[in-house]
């Protein structure tokens, strides 16, 4: 799946269900990340070495959602 498909998806997700959102804001400034051994694309490889490409957009949207 291409990181904007997933972008795409994770908007449709918070935007159509306010409670998800809501989860997504209490957050605050955390850094999100996908703590997986068997995904490094995705997660972070289980040793903070992965791109992260899950959390990564779900910061983006938190800021987008923070801003209104």
């Amino acid at each position: 799946m291409k990181v904007s498909v997933m972008r795409d998806a994770l908007r449709a997700k918070f935007t159509q269900h306010p409670a998800l959102a809501q989860l997504l804001l209490g957050t605050g400034d955390a850094k999100l990340v996908e703590h997986t051994a068997n995904d490094d694309h995705w997660g972070d490889g289980g040793d903070g070495r992965g791109k992260n490409m899950l959390g990564r957009p779900l910061m983006q949207l938190r800021d987008e959602l923070r801003a209104g």
